[in-house]
């Protein structure tokens, strides 16, 4: 999922300037699950948009905003509302944000789309839906095979594929002495499955060209 936190409230009112008429969007998919633009969260923001003076004129929550088809769905009862519009506010990540934005340019409406939350991340592991944490960086060149499960790319502020830097200190990182060194925690990983041998294989710089942005997964069904 995509980890997002709402914006500083003076920042988004500052967007809104000159606007009166405002659609808030919400998504029911990864916002939600951060408590950043499910349904609470979007009638929260409408509330305090409303109370600051502005005529919040519809309220959507697409089950995913960034299901181009599901958005699509969630505005179709909508449309004068979209018309009369003089911006949206998307509570969502900045692939929702331009999904809206594609959704009203195609209803050739041209109208401003503004983020309410910063996306910080893919949280790809939740731990009893309070805490988000990032282990995967989809880089292309899964690893884990040879690191013990744990990944070195993510978990490493270096990113080093080859054993710890020289700044490791009681096995916490040099960058940030609150976290583990992923390092010290893949040796013992791997000391404990007896497959400490997989530190003498050199790992190969990594292709970054399978990280270059944007991309894309075309299936073949």
């Amino acid at each position: 999922m995509i980890g997002t936190v709402t914006k500083p409230m003076a920042e988004i009112y500052h967007y809104l300037q000159g606007e009166k008429k405002v659609i808030v969007v919400g998504c029911d998919g990864c916002a939600r699950i951060s408590h950043t633009g499910g349904e609470l969260e979007v009638n929260s923001m409408a509330d305090k948009l409303e109370e600051k003076g502005f005529n919040v004129i519809a309220r959507v929550l697409p089950e995913r905003t960034c299901y181009i088809h599901k958005t699509k769905k969630a505005f179709a009862p909508y449309d004068n509302e979209i018309k009369e519009a003089d911006s949206f506010l998307v509570l969502g990540c900045g692939g929702a944000v331009q999904v809206v934005r594609q959704v009203t340019e195609e209803k050739g409406i041209y109208k401003p789309i503004h983020p309410g939350l910063n996306s910080i991340g893919h949280m790809d592991t939740i731990i009893e839906d309070t805490l988000f944490l990032e282990q995967c960086q989809e880089c292309g060149e899964c690893i884990l095979e040879e690191t013990g499960g744990i990944c070195p790319v993510t978990k490493c502020a270096k990113g080093l594929l080859n054993g710890p830097c020289g700044g490791a200190e009681n096995g916490k990182c040099e960058v940030d002495r609150n976290r583990d060194c992923a390092w010290i925690l893949i040796y013992e990983r791997l000391k404990r499955l007896g497959q400490l041998d997989r530190l003498k294989s050199y790992k190969p710089p990594k292709n970054y060209s399978k990280m270059s942005k944007p991309r894309m997964l075309q299936l073949n069904l």
